[in-house]
């Protein structure tokens, strides 16, 4: 294996699943318990609780991922809500001379912040608990697989000081893909959600990087690329203007004139008029 890997060897998928807990603060409450014979990790996607883990208690919220290892025991209770959160439990992890199935040294607090890498890890959780689901050949190679990937992402946020220097050039190259997607998807009803969604970043992150890199809000630019092709549609075809409404994402004739005299200064019809 490459030296430039703290990995010796990668984890095995065991179970994992997700929950949604709401308006009961009882529901979620699970005693004093440890595993002896694997490790798991749970990340809160919303919500919060009170964890205690190896006799320290700790506060954890959305965002959060706690790692319970081998053989540590551990309480969990949720106490904001509705909570909502996903687990994957695991074995056969060696993380240099740590003790097996250990992904962070003994010492050191079992949580980790992930902010904008949320989506990613949250996607790539639910990513093994699937496939490892659908119970097909090589299933379980593929969410072993999928498993391996999570840790290297999680390592990098753990172990390499240098990690926020790392996520520089994929930021960058997920504005682009989320360009390419507004100028290929222009018809659709995208928003920042599902935009960072498909680009594995938090929204108001993504919103952020899109405006300094294009000058322009991911919305903005939706409506430019939304108008650029009317404009092409009114000045080469014969359509009618509420055809063309619909062909570039607007539901209502109405709504594209707003748009369009907004952004255009004139309507449609006299826009194809004067070409």
């Amino acid at each position: 294996m490459s030296e430039s890997t703290i990995f010796r060897r990668t984890p095995l998928f065991l179970a994992g699943g997700s929950f949604d807990l709401s308006g009961n603060p009882d529901r979620f409450l699970l005693e004093l318990h440890k595993h002896d014979a694997n490790s798991e990790i749970l990340l809160i996607e919303e919500g919060e609780g009170t964890f205690e883990i190896d006799g320290r208690s700790y506060t954890a919220g959305a965002g959060t991922l706690l790692v319970y290892h081998r053989g540590v025991w551990h309480k969990e209770q949720s106490t904001k809500h509705p909570f909502r959160a996903t687990y994957i439990g695991f074995r056969e992890l060696q993380v240099e001379e740590l003790p097996p199935d250990f992904f962070l040294p003994p010492a050191a607090e079992p949580i980790l912040h992930l902010h904008d890498q949320l989506p990613v890890i949250r996607n790539l959780m639910r990513d093994c608990i699937s496939e490892f689901r659908r119970g097909e050949p090589e299933s379980q190679t593929i969410a072993n697989h999928c498993l391996a990937i999570l840790f290297a992402k999680l390592a990098r946020i753990a172990h390499y000081s240098d990690a926020a220097d790392r996520t520089r050039v994929p930021s960058k190259e997920a504005v682009w893909k989320a360009k390419r997607i507004i100028e290929e998807n222009y018809s659709a009803p995208l928003t920042l959600e599902s935009l960072a969604e498909a680009t594995y970043l938090n929204k108001f992150h993504l919103a952020h990087l899109f405006k300094d890199e294009m000058g322009v809000s991911p919305i903005q630019f939706l409506i430019y690329c939304r108008m650029e092709a009317a404009k092409r549609y009114l000045r080469t075809t014969n359509l009618q203007v509420k055809e063309i409404a619909e062909i570039v994402g607007y539901q209502s004739e109405p709504s594209f004139y707003n748009v369009f005299m907004k952004v255009n200064g004139v309507t449609p019809r006299k826009y194809r008029d004067e070409g």
